[in-house]
């Protein structure tokens, strides 16, 4: 959920009237879109006239949202003059931050990821130092990607926990004390950016609609499987959170072992390998290189681990009635071996069975997912905030 405080306006140089304004708005709205577009084009779908196009475009220009397109190929005689959006004009944040990792994405306003920067943490660290390390994080992502924090936008942060409409983190017992930190606001004091925070399962089922295994599902379920289980959900293409943020939160189910299944599953391995927790991936490679060898204790973890995953996805399913459950985190790197056995009992419990998938997206998708919503903000704020002052740097 949000986070933030009031934004300030996008800027454009001069006087102007609100009807001029308006004819800014729809010039660059055709134009972030998408593509390289001549005056005429542009009348013609913005439906105002050729010279109030020629002086949005000016306007446009002068402030920095546009450019001229350098796409002259292909054609005869002095080519008409065409303009294209500039996607550099301004930048956004998502940043991921969870038990072992911050991940913080830069990314310009047509979803280009231009700096990347990451961290380690310990799954024990307080809350102190685990704020310190997202600070110096997105400085360090801001310093690769050559950008102050001015430049940026606005911000979303995925985070473990069950996030409140008020943007609090409101339960998150895999990371200690943060149950009631305000990260929309720790961020806005000390980078002066809007930020929104989410959940960060739903970010990762936003990130396989925009991005990954998704992109043609509008109802998807999401789990995660990893050091820890999490679910997020898609509804109409749109994260759902629920009316306190705790939609699809099967591992608060008290009366089911749902949250441990994982760990279970782990136990199977062999003891050098399972005790390590950075080889959890080699760990549960191992149990299904096993079964794939005929080891019938492998086999039967890996069905019993199936069971109970399905067990708890089953009253979500029949809830929202999905076309897509996606497996994601460290299992999903065993493919099919785990797919199949998932795919068999969802169809054995509903006569009306979603497709299911892994994911390809590995441990960016929750930072992708933020990215996807912060831009989704900045898009507002361009459309929505545009007022004659300065122009962008």
């Amino acid at each position: 959920m949000t986070s933030f405080m009031v934004p300030p306006t996008t800027h454009l140089s001069g006087d102007m009237s609100m009807v001029r304004l308006l004819n800014l708005r729809s010039v660059l709205r055709v134009l972030y879109g998408g593509g390289s577009h001549t005056i005429t084009a542009i009348a013609a779908a913005a439906k105002i006239s050729r010279p109030t196009v020629s002086q949005a475009i000016s306007d446009l220009l002068e402030a920095g949202w546009i450019q001229s397109s350098s796409d002259q190929k292909d054609r005869v005689g002095r080519p008409a003059q065409r303009f294209e959006f500039r996607p550099a004009a301004g930048h956004v944040l998502g940043v991921d931050i969870g038990g072992h990792k911050v991940l913080v994405l830069v990314s310009d306003l047509s979803g280009e990821i231009v700096a990347e920067h990451r961290k380690t943490l310990r799954p024990a660290s307080s809350r102190a130092r685990r704020l310190s390390i997202m600070n110096q994080t997105i400085s360090e992502a801001l310093n690769a990607a050559g950008l102050s924090a001015t430049d940026i936008m606005c911000a979303a942060i995925a985070t473990p926990g069950v996030v409140g409409p008020d943007g609090k983190v409101a339960h998150a017992p895999a990371i200690p004390e943060w149950d009631g930190i305000d990260l929309g606001k720790h961020v806005y004091d000390r980078f002066g950016i809007l930020t929104q925070v989410f959940n960060d399962m739903r970010m990762a089922a936003l990130a396989e609609h925009w991005k990954g295994v998704a992109r043609d599902a509008s109802d998807v379920v999401y789990v995660h499987v990893g050091r820890r289980m999490g679910t997020g959900l898609l509804v109409a293409g749109r994260p759902h959170a629920g009316g306190h943020g705790a939609a699809a939160e099967i591992g608060l189910w008290r009366g089911l072992p749902w949250a441990h299944a994982y760990e279970q599953l782990l136990e199977l391995a062999p003891r050098t390998l399972a005790e390590r927790s950075a080889d959890q991936g080699d760990a549960i490679r191992a149990i299904f290189d096993a079964a794939k060898a005929g080891d019938a204790a492998a086999q039967a973890g890996i069905d019993g681990f199936a069971d109970l995953l399905v067990q708890g996805l089953a009253p979500v399913m029949v809830t929202i009635d999905p076309e897509l459950v996606i497996i994601g985190g460290g299992i999903s790197a065993a493919g099919e071996a785990i797919r199949e056995p998932v795919r068999v009992r969802i169809e054995r419990e509903t006569a009306f069975p979603p497709a299911v998938v892994c994911s390809v997206m590995g441990d960016h998708s929750s930072a992708i997912g933020a990215v996807r919503s912060a831009l989704d903000v900045a898009e507002e704020r361009l459309f929505a905030g545009l007022t004659p002052t300065s122009k962008p740097s």
